[in-house]
């Protein structure tokens, strides 16, 4: 009886117009629901690399050390806003306040059809010597099927709920779904810390999302606790590649704190290579905290908040990490670990959220990420960013969009060594549509 209604429903959904609502269908105790977002836009970047239809927003990000270059370039945006993608998610009544639950999301560029990637594995793709695929992105998403989600789970009123699958980090979560996001201003392109899955993934861009993880969930009436165990799997080293995560936090309508904690041993930071369909990886053990706050000052304005502190060390099973000879389903090139002195990252932001007309919302946030000196460096290093967007709600579905971020590097972060001299700032504009269904 499941197939079928999975299958009505992925049929209805092609044969209807994309503007139109979610679509569910329900059978007895089962509920089945196809849902999605479009968006798309143009852009135009300084000191960027190639658009690219490999990268997971087609842009590719400014300021990324050998990604940097003198000139301007134009191109078309996969997801401004929010990252274009569909889903299927369903719940069966089992009875007795209990139900079985699942989802599954994927994530792909409407620009080219195709499953979104983090471009990194496609080999080298320079331009007058200078790596275009060296990415900060959420490299999480590298051509999985359902590469943002992956779910089953069983429910219980009482109880809270159990999930089984490839699950978002927690302070992702934080970021852009808990409590409406904690980014002020939550859009994939112009929010730092929503475009780089190392926030997310609290210090790593492909750990933001947790594979073969176990979660659990309960609201106790405003409170909310969450805990995530990523299982390593890994023989005769049961810590190697496990991620613990654990979140709290508080919510209403006009108020609302999250705070979450992260340890992940043997976790990656890969990049590119060479070599088609092949990346780097380097190992590293993280722990990273965030606390993000919201508050309504009156009914058109909320101010937000947060703070991050991700701290980067030397992997614990460095000899177990080597016997990994894929990632993602890439060949691993040039395996690494972490060593020397604990590199910190702390990145604050703050911003508000107006609700100018009931069709007109504008958005304004500054971030800071600073990199106190660590190992054998004295440099420390400073990116402050700047960013701005205006939303008009064309129906509850659909919206336009416009958005600008600045770039300021200082200290270790200014892109030196490129070819092209030192780059200390840079600019994102563009705008766009978004349809949801």
């Amino acid at each position: 009886m499941q197939k079928k209604i999975i299958a009505l429903a992925v049929a209805a959904a092609f044969s209807a117009p994309a503007f139109a609502s979610d679509l569910t269908v329900n059978s007895g105790s089962t509920s089945v629901s196809l849902y999605g977002v479009l968006d798309v836009g143009v852009a135009q970047m300084t000191n960027a690399g190639n658009f690219s239809s490999q990268f997971v927003t087609g842009a590719v990000p400014t300021g990324n050390g050998n990604n940097a270059r003198v000139g301007t370039v134009r191109g078309m945006m996969n997801g401004g806003e929010s990252q274009s993608r569909w889903g299927i998610k369903g719940s069966e009544d089992l009875g007795d306040g209990n139900s079985a639950i699942f989802q599954l999301e994927s994530a792909f560029s409407l620009g080219t059809g195709s499953v979104s990637t983090s471009g990194l594995a496609g080999g080298t793709n320079a331009v007058g010597g200078i790596n275009n695929r060296a990415m900060i992105a959420d490299t999480a998403l590298n051509g999985q099927l359902f590469n943002r989600m992956a779910l089953v789970g069983l429910s219980n009123n009482d109880l809270g709920t159990v999930t089984f699958g490839r699950q978002y980090s927690l302070q992702l979560d934080i970021i852009g779904s808990v409590g409406g996001g904690y980014d002020p201003v939550n859009a994939q392109m112009f929010s730092p810390i929503n475009f780089s899955g190392s926030y997310g993934g609290g210090g790593a861009t492909d750990n933001s999302r947790v594979d073969n993880a176990i979660k659990y969930a309960k609201k106790f009436g405003n409170m909310n606790v969450n805990v995530l165990y990523g299982m390593g799997g890994m023989a005769n080293a049961s810590s190697a590649r496990s991620n613990f995560q654990a979140n709290a936090g508080y919510e209403t309508d006009t108020f609302g704190v999250q705070a979450a904690v992260q340890y992940a041993n043997d976790t990656t930071a890969i990049s590119a290579n060479a070599t088609p369909n092949t990346v780097n990886v380097q190992y590293i053990n993280l722990t990273s905290y965030m606390l993000a706050a919201r508050y309504q000052v009156i009914e058109p304005l909320t101010l937000k908040a947060g703070f991050e502190r991700m701290q980067i060390s030397a992997p614990s099973n460095y000899g177990a990490d080597l016997g990994i000879g894929q990632i993602y389903g890439y060949n691993v090139g040039t395996a690494s670990a972490f060593t020397g002195a604990q590199k910190n990252i702390n990145v604050f932001w703050l911003g508000a959220n107006y609700q100018l007309t009931q069709a007109t919302k504008l958005s304004a946030g500054f971030y800071d990420a600073k990199i106190p000196a660590f190992g054998a460096s004295t440099a420390t290093g400073d990116d402050k960013y700047y960013s701005a967007m205006v939303e008009y709600n064309l129906s509850k579905k659909t919206n336009l969009y416009a958005a600008f971020m600045l770039d300021k590097k200082s200290g270790a972060l200014n892109v030196a060594a490129t070819g092209v001299g030192s780059i200390a700032t840079f600019n994102t504009y563009g705008a766009g549509v978004r349809v949801k269904f």
